[in-house]
């Protein structure tokens, strides 16, 4: 088998812990003031949310404080954060958000040696001066939700009555710049705009770190013919990589930032699948929401933070595949394909199909693939000693695809396959 990575970044895969995880999702509104088409909350499918209160009470929070304590102290935590989520989190009130902060902090007092931090995530359409004085007071990172130029962002971002929201996200955004003094974004891919149009959209607003998602599909609703090696995603990332890595100004792009780091065999803090845990408005304990796109209540269990300790997700099906058994128990293309250290098989939530429910590789395998071979070609040419004192093997997309094509060819019989990638 050739060697695609340095022996530091196998041994970060061999010792990574099975429960682990830095961050809470809370749910503090279930309703959103937008209706985007790709939402996997209203749009794909789930419409548990039309079951849950509109917003998070006091008392699940005093629950929510009550289990994270109990978890930083089990698990000796050093550093925990709060990602205020919803729906729109901003249609909570500013009184509410205040207060969980300052119970949060009276916590925090009472664990020495521990950091909590807070985190949200906005749509930006409510974003006024009152908003960013709470976010300075307590410190609160804010990660700003918009789709590039107008037209990328008004194409699946509208409101509920059908109306674009880019000129109401924009007036937030440069108001978090102003008042911050920086901005990050989430966006999420859209092939149909190009690159260059997009990056500049962002450069123009000074976007400081750019977080770029990819569309959660599943195995039943992917809209590309996998079959005749279309990789709409891979193409489009692999031209922003190029954009990216030659602009002076560097801005953060978590996913390049990840893969670059599993290259280079360093810890990958971002990586393609960051675990989280999530509490809905109600106080039910959940995985991560994208999860949703799978089917209506898909997420759902018997779970609450009342009764709850985080670690019982572990005792439910769901639970234990997101957060220990997701990169074990791989499709059998993923166990044997050379590079599944680096992707991991992808998103849990890309391998699903009603017919096999997670033993299926990523739909977006052959992106993967392509996106990895590029940056690690692009580290090649930068970091040539490095890589030729390690002898790690440059990736050839094309024979790992092949090779794959042929798993599935040859009934999974793995010498006739690996005569497919010696050809290469």
């Amino acid at each position: 088998m050739l060697r695609w990575l340095s022996t530091a970044t196998l041994f970060f895969y061999l010792n990574k812990a099975i429960m682990d995880f830095n961050a809470l999702v809370v749910k503090i509104a279930s309703r959103c003031n937008l209706n985007c088409s790709y939402c996997f909350m209203y749009n794909l499918g789930d419409e548990t949310y039309k079951l849950q209160p509109k917003f998070m009470s006091e008392d699940t929070v005093d629950a929510i404080l009550l289990r994270t304590r109990n978890y930083i102290l089990q698990y000796d935590k050093k550093y925990f954060s709060f990602l205020f989520h919803g729906g729109e989190p901003l249609l909570a009130s500013p009184e509410f958000f205040v207060d969980f902060c300052e119970k949060v902090l009276a916590m925090q007092a009472s664990l020495p040696g521990v950091k909590i931090g807070f985190r949200i995530q906005t749509n930006g359409v409510l974003i006024n001066k009152e908003w960013c004085s709470i976010f300075k007071k307590y410190s609160v990172h804010v990660g700003l939700s918009i789709d590039g130029s107008r037209e990328a962002h008004d194409m699946y971002r509208k409101d509920h009555a059908g109306n674009g929201s880019y000129d109401r996200v924009i007036r937030g955004a440069k108001l978090l710049k102003e008042e911050l003094g920086y901005l990050n974004l989430v966006t999420v891919i859209n092939v149909r705009e190009p690159v260059s149009k997009n990056y500049e959209a962002f450069s123009e607003l000074g976007a400081s770190s750019i977080n770029y998602l990819i569309t959660d599909y599943t195995h039943d609703n992917y809209p590309y013919d996998a079959g005749n090696n279309e990789t709409p995603t891979a193409d489009w990332l692999i031209a922003l990589f190029d954009r990216w890595s030659q602009d002076t100004t560097k801005r953060f792009i978590p996913f390049f930032s990840g893969m670059i780091n599993l290259l280079l065999g360093r810890t990958a803090v971002e990586q393609i699948e960051v675990t989280s845990l999530v509490v809905e408005t109600d106080g039910k304990l959940e995985v991560i929401d994208s999860m949703k796109a799978c089917g209506d209540a898909f997420t759902k269990n018997h779970l609450n933070i009342r009764q709850n300790e985080f670690a019982d997700i572990m005792d439910t099906s769901l639970g234990a595949l997101y957060f220990k058994d997701g990169v074990n128990q791989l499709s059998e293309k993923c166990q044997k394909c050379p590079i599944k250290d680096i992707c991991k098989g992808g998103r849990l939530v890309h391998r699903y199909s009603q017919a096999k429910g997670f033993n299926n590789p990523s739909v977006y395998c052959k992106d993967l693939v392509k996106i990895i071979a590029h940056i690690q070609a692009h580290l090649i040419d930068r970091f040539a000693e490095v890589y030729e004192k390690e002898q790690v093997a440059k990736i050839d997309p094309d024979a790992i695809i092949a090779y794959l094509d042929s798993i599935e060819a040859t009934g999974g019989k793995k010498e006739q396959a690996y005569e497919v990638l010696e050809r290469f």
